[in-house]
């Protein structure tokens, strides 16, 4: 065995453990889910993933108010889920745009959802089962 495929087997290793360790902290994950290195997800408790995702490198997910991910969805590179946004024009003028609070919807994912790069999904999205989204779209 060559010195550069004991490092390759070795990162995959830590890889999988690290993948691992996220799974055990979500609300749920179904089989065969995979999410490439480089994430970023926050609120790991409150998403649900069903079987058979998969999600593209660099992602941004805000698990704050809930997420659920349907059957066969495959979420491309460098995507934003978000759930929570501030709260625009507060009581007073202190706060303008937006004050310290934040509003809170949940985001829903339908089966077989195909989610292209650089895609941004908003608070309160539902994407319907078998929906295209292409790549930059905000959602």
């Amino acid at each position: 065995m060559k010195i550069l495929d004991i490092k390759i087997a070795i990162a995959d290793y830590f890889r999988r453990r690290e993948q691992k360790q996220l799974y055990r902290t979500m609300k749920s994950v179904g089989k065969n889910v995979y999410i490439c290195k480089g994430y970023n997800i926050s609120s790991a408790h409150k998403i649900e993933i069903e079987d058979h995702v998969w999600i593209g490198r660099n992602c941004m997910i805000d698990g704050s108010a809930g997420i659920k991910i349907c059957k066969g969805t495959i979420i491309s590179h460098n995507i934003e889920i978000w759930t929570r946004n501030h709260k625009y024009c507060g009581e007073d003028l202190m706060t303008i745009p937006y004050d310290k609070n934040f509003i809170e919807k949940p985001v829903s994912i339908g089966e077989n959802v195909w989610i292209g790069s650089r895609v941004i999904i908003i608070p309160g999205a539902t994407i319907g089962e078998g929906a295209v989204i292409g790549a930059g779209a905000v959602v």
